[in-house]
């Protein structure tokens, strides 16, 4: 059982580290978390993002396309080699006077000391009618 609470550890710390350090918009920090040949897709059947060079430079266009928003682990669920991940996007809209908040899921799977796979699970419709056509100025 020791062994299994390890990796229910370290997967959520690995996944809570993804998280914080795609927040601080640290891309070593962020590739630090990505196995060489770790995958992403923003949703199921999406296109593959691969291999983690090429997952941070994804990230890298998000949080540019985001400037001010923030990225909140809310709840982790564990086990074994694999996490589900629930966080909130944030992002203040001045000309609306108020944050744009999207909830959303990830799973995660992982090794020992790095992550594998993610794939996003999201409301699109609502991200793009709340991010792109309400958060328009």
């Amino acid at each position: 059982m020791s062994q299994h609470s390890g990796s229910h550890t370290s997967i959520e710390m690995l996944g809570r580290e993804f998280f914080a350090a795609l927040d601080a918009r640290d891309p070593r920090r962020l590739r630090a978390t990505l196995a060489n040949h770790a995958t992403f897709r923003a949703l199921p059947h999406r296109e593959v993002v691969r291999p983690a060079d090429e997952i941070v430079a994804y990230f890298g266009t998000v949080v540019s396309s985001y400037p001010t928003a923030r990225w909140e682990v809310t709840d982790v669920i564990a086990e074994q080699d694999r996490a589900a991940i629930q966080f909130v996007v944030r992002e203040y809209a001045p000309h609306l006077g108020r944050e744009l908040i999207s909830e959303q899921v990830v799973i995660v799977r992982g090794n020992e000391s790095q992550i594998v796979n993610i794939v996003g699970y999201y409301d699109s419709a609502e991200f793009h009618r709340l991010f792109w056509d309400d958060g328009m100025p």
